[in-house]
């Protein structure tokens, strides 16, 4: 019987082993029995926890700021419920007597009615300090200080006041304009500002302002042969 002359004899190894298999995870087996995870960085420190302090100041910055919500609230709604109203002014009349422009020198006696209303349905006003200044073209002739007093809600009052100049220098160009107003209308037109301080009043409540009227070009006819003169026309709204 012949040999295959191909063949080789046995090399005595056994087969080898098939490959280890991988997990259909992607994960190596007994990954838990791996070692556990290390952060090597030297600059790495875990988060703390806040401070008191800072716990305390956040504390009180919130409640602060509801506060100021609430009082924002508050307020609103109160405006909204009293609707505070700034007082009316009228100039009801204003009369000169005495009246003389010469030589650089003005006199004179204004006599004038200022009617003050309070249009709150719900708040009293108080006058302090009623400060009246006769001007004419931006020049001061004379000024008076009015007494204090109260006006209801829906109310109205008349107060009388009296300015006047007794040879007061003036400049010589206010000389002339006031002799070329007499001279060609027979008027001559003043201004009239009122500074007042009103507290107003609701209940508690208390709120002080300055309130500032202008009654401006009110004409007075008085003619260029006369020394006396009414306001021209009716009661005149004075304007803020």
């Amino acid at each position: 019987m012949q040999q295959d002359p191909n063949s080789r004899p046995a090399t005595g190894y056994p087969y080898p082993y098939p490959p280890p298999q991988q997990p259909a995870n992607g994960y190596p087996p007994n990954a838990g029995t791996a070692y556990p995870y290390q952060n090597h960085n030297p600059y790495y420190a875990p988060p703390q926890p806040p401070s008191p302090r800072a716990v305390l100041i956040r504390r009180l910055f919130t409640a602060f700021t509801v506060f100021l919500l609430i009082l924002g609230l508050i307020l609103f709604i109160f405006f909204i419920v009293v609707r505070p109203q700034i007082p009316n002014v009228y100039l009801n009349s204003l009369s000169v007597s005495n009246f003389t422009v010469s030589n650089n020198r003005l006199a004179g006696n204004w006599d004038l009615r200022l009617q003050f209303q309070n249009p709150n349905s719900k708040m009293s006003l108080h006058y302090d300090g009623v400060l009246c200044t006769l001007n004419y073209n931006r020049e001061t002739l004379s000024e008076t200080r009015l007494q204090p007093f109260d006006l209801g809600t829906k109310d109205q009052t008349q107060i009388n006041a009296t300015l006047s100049v007794s040879g007061t220098y003036v400049d010589g160009g206010l000389v002339d304009s006031i002799g070329k107003e007499r001279a060609s209308r027979g008027i001559v037109e003043f201004d009239l500002r009122v500074v007042s301080l009103v507290t107003f009043r609701y209940g508690v409540y208390r709120r002080r302002r300055y309130v500032t009227v202008f009654c401006d070009d009110v004409a007075v006819g008085v003619g260029g042969n006369s020394s006396s003169g009414n306001m021209v026309g009716s009661a005149k709204r004075c304007k803020f």
